[in-house]
This record gives structure tokens, C-alpha cells and sequence, in this order.
């Protein structure tokens, strides 16, 4: 059956074809698409029919206009290299589309600068809400999302002093985790593998909460010992092998990345050495991966899945029905696996 084709762009069918197919008026519906329950079953299931039939898609640009709404929510990530940020986002993504929202993504690359840029080319596409990533921002990226009243969430950042609500961990204490487990198994010569804390809040926290429990502890901090690097494979190995070289070597190492241990891992192979007999490798994020690695990989798990789809969902009820948003602090675990001992 050949649809009836009709509209102003090229035979896009409209609201209007709709209607005087079904019978009905326009106002109609609009109402069996936005408020189906004032619109009897038999007229909408007619309704809904003529729309799979033409290929109708509505106007969303045309309904924001009436409603002051794009129904989308717009969404900040410094990286997708690091495949933690891929279950958070795609957490984000399911609760939106849940709700009938879509998510525009845009890319930091760690640039607050960029965020700055992107946070505006969101705005100007009418997003709903936003929601962004750490701390770290242009001191006037949050005025300008104040200022246009989009309300707004931080990620991966927990802390009470920010202008915006967070949904998150607390990466000192997950941090935290890891080394006093570490000391708790006897180890004083403790190694660190995080990103980069300039540019990262986030990792700037877990080398902070490294340095504090080994001072806890009465135990000296070796600058030796301490590598910044980004989120790679090869650069957990380099660091780790240069570890390894030191004249006193480390008994134990913390990854603040998962991505960043299993690098690690591969250079004490190469080394010759056996983990966790000659020295024990601990990461951060507990990806999939890490029950399946040789030796399977302690870490600590991290709520990525449930701090983005607590995120979405806080942002949707703000707009949806004006619930105030407020921080959120999710738990995190510590997942003893094969690569940590005495």
C-alpha cells in the first residue's frame, strides 16, 4: 500500500495528514501523543496506525516551541577512551530514553576551556538539563548554565563545596580502600599509577587519599614510587616497569585504573615477576575485564551504572515536576581477586 504522502518538506507527511485520515482534529492528536489517557483506545489505536502507516514523525523542534521543552538532556565526558565513562553514559542514556529524552554527548578532553564551548552549544540547543563531569570547570561555565536556568548535575565528583548538586562516590575514600588494604597486608613499600591530577580532579583526589593513608601510617612518601599518566595500557606498563628499576623497588602497587593494572600486569610478566608472589597489583573501576584476567585483578568497584541512571533520573524529576536536586553519595566496594598477598 502506496502512503499518502503530503507536508511541506519534500512529502513529509504532517499532523495535519494524520488527522484528516483519522477523522479527527489536529488537537486530537496531539493529545493521543501527549496526553493519551484523554484520548478514547479506539481513536488513538486508529491514530497510532496512520502513524506507522505514513511514517509520521513529529515536530519536536515545533512541539519545544508550544512547551518549552526539547525533552533532551545534555551530557559531558572528558574521554571515551577510558571504557569506565561507556557504563555511566550508557546508564544515562537507558533512563533517558525511559522517560522519552534523548542525550546529546559532547567531549571535554579534559579541556575546561572545551567545556566551556561544548556546556554553550548545549545550551543553545534548548537542552533540558545537563549533566557534567569532576569539578574542575571554567569559573564561568556554572554561571552561564545558572544563568539560562538549566538546572544541572556533577559526575565522578563528590564533594559539598560545589555550586551543583553531585551524584557520585567519593573518590579519596574508595582511593582510600585500596592502600589501607594494601598496609593491612603488611606492605610498606607501596607504589602509585594514577592520571594525570592537573587536568583530573578525580585522580588528583585518589593520589591525595594515597599520600594521606600512608602517612596515616607513619609510612614516607618516595616521589619514585608516584607516576602520573594517562589512561593507557602501555602507560600503566611504563610505569610500573620503571618501578620495578628503582633500587628499592615496590612490594605492592596501586592503579588508580583499572586500564592502567592490567598494563601494570603485563610488565611484571615481562619482568619475569609473579603477582602477587613478588609483588602485589591492586586497580580501580572494576571493569569486566578484571574477573577474567590471569591473575583476576583486585580492585575496587565503582557505581558508574547506578551514578549515571541516578543522575538522569534526578535531572528528568526536576524538570518533569520540579523536585529539588541534591547530592547523592553512592557506595563504592573493594573486590579482593587473585593479584593481592602478603
Amino acid at each position: 500500500m502506496t502512503a499518502e504522502r503530503g507536508g511541506p518538506r519534500g512529502g513529509q507527511p504532517t499532523i495535519r495528514d494524520i488527522a484528516r485520515r483519522a477523522g479527527v482534529s489536529t488537537a486530537t492528536v496531539s493529545r493521543a501523543f501527549n496526553q493519551p489517557d484523554r484520548v478514547k483506545p479506539e481513536t488513538r489505536a486508529r491514530i497510532l496506525d496512520l502513524v506507522r502507516e505514513l511514517h509520521y514523525v513529529s515536530d519536536g523542534l515545533a512541539a519545544g516551541l508550544v512547551s518549552r521543552r526539547s525533552r533532551t538532556l545534555g551530557l559531558i565526558i572528558p574521554t571515551v577512551m577510558n571504557s569506565i565513562y561507556a557504563f555511566s553514559t550508557q546508564a544515562v542514556q537507558k533512563a533517558a530514553q525511559e522517560a522519552g529524552y534523548s542525550v546529546l554527548v559532547g567531549v571535554s578532553e579534559f579541556s575546561p576551556a572545551l567545556e566551556r564551548t561544548l556546556v554553550r552549544r548545549l545550551i543553545e540547543r534548548r537542552v533540558d538539563g545537563l549533566i557534567l563531569t569532576g569539578g574542575n570547570h571554567e569559573p564561568d561555565t556554572i554561571e552561564t548554565v545558572s544563568r539560562n536556568g538549566v538546572p544541572a548535575v556533577i559526575t565522578w565528583k563528590h564533594a559539598t563545596t560545589l555550586p551543583v548538586p553531585t551524584v557520585s562516590f567519593d573518590n579519596r575514600e574508595a582511593a582510600c580502600k585500596a592502600v589501607t588494604y594494601l598496609i593491612g597486608l603488611g606492605h610498606r613499600r607501596i607504589g602509585l599509577v594514577c592520571g594525570r591530577s592537573d587536568v583530573n580532579d578525580r585522580a588528583l583526589d585518589r593520589r591525595r587519599a594515597y599520600e594521606a593513608c600512608l602517612a596515616a601510617h607513619g609510612i614516607a612518601v618516595d616521589p619514585a614510587l608516584i607516576f602520573e599518566r594517562d589512561f593507557e595500557m602501555m602507560d600503566g606498563a611504563d610505569a610500573m616497569a620503571r618501578m620495578l628499576a628503582n633500587e628499592r623497588p615496590p612490594t605492592a602497587v596501586f592503579c588508580a585504573n583499572d586500564i592502567q593494572a592490567i598494563g601494570a600486569l603485563a610488565a611484571c610478566r615481562a619482568a619475569g615477576l609473579s603477582v602477587p608472589g613478588d609483588v602485589s597489583v591492586i586497580g580501580f573501576d572494576d571493569l569486566p575485564i578484571a574477573s577474567y584476567l590471569t591473575p583476576t585483578l583486585t580492585t575496587v568497584r565503582v557505581p558508574a551504572g547506578e551514578m549515571g541512571r541516578t543522575a538522569a533520573r534526578a535531572l528528568i524529576a526536576r524538570i518533569e515536576r520540579g523536585t529539588p536536586l541534591t547530592s547523592v553519595r553512592l557506595p563504592t566496594k573493594l573486590v579482593i581477586r587473585e593479584t593481592t598477598g602478603v
